[in-house]
This record gives structure tokens, C-alpha cells and sequence, in this order.
């Protein structure tokens, strides 16, 4: 594995910490203890998390490919 694998490995291993530290809001709106409008931010900042994600586990698929990994 080398170091850019690695790099975008513990990249996305932080946002899906953030995303986890984020659950409970979101169980919390889907029970309807928190408003839309208290929701928001959390929710536009988990959808840039997911997106982030996506996006560096196709640079480490594009990766794996180019050294056989």
C-alpha cells in the first residue's frame, strides 16, 4: 500500500467519524425532536461528508487499479 493509498484510506476513515458523530442529530430529526431549520446545517454537512467519501473511494478504486492492488 503506498502513501496516497493510505492518505485517502484515513481521509475517508474521518469523514465517516464525523458522519458518526452526527447520527444522533439525525435520528433526533427523523423522530422529530429537532426542526428542519435546527436540522439543516447538519444535514448540508453530512451530505458534503458522503460526497467527500464518494469521491476519495473512487480516487482509491482508480488507485487500486493503476498499481494491481
Amino acid at each position: 500500500m503506498n502513501e496516497e493509498t493510505r492518505r485517502i484510506e484515513a481521509e475517508i476513515t474521518a469523514l465517516k467519524n464525523l458522519l458518526a458523530q452526527t447520527d444522533y442529530k439525525a435520528l433526533k430529526h427523523a423522530d422529530g425532536a429537532l426542526s428542519d431549520e435546527e436540522y439543516a446545517p447538519t444535514e448540508n454537512a453530512r451530505q458534503g461528508y458522503r460526497a467527500k467519501i464518494n469521491e476519495l473511494e473512487e480516487q482509491l478504486a482508480a488507485a487500486s487499479e493503476g498499481t494491481g492492488e
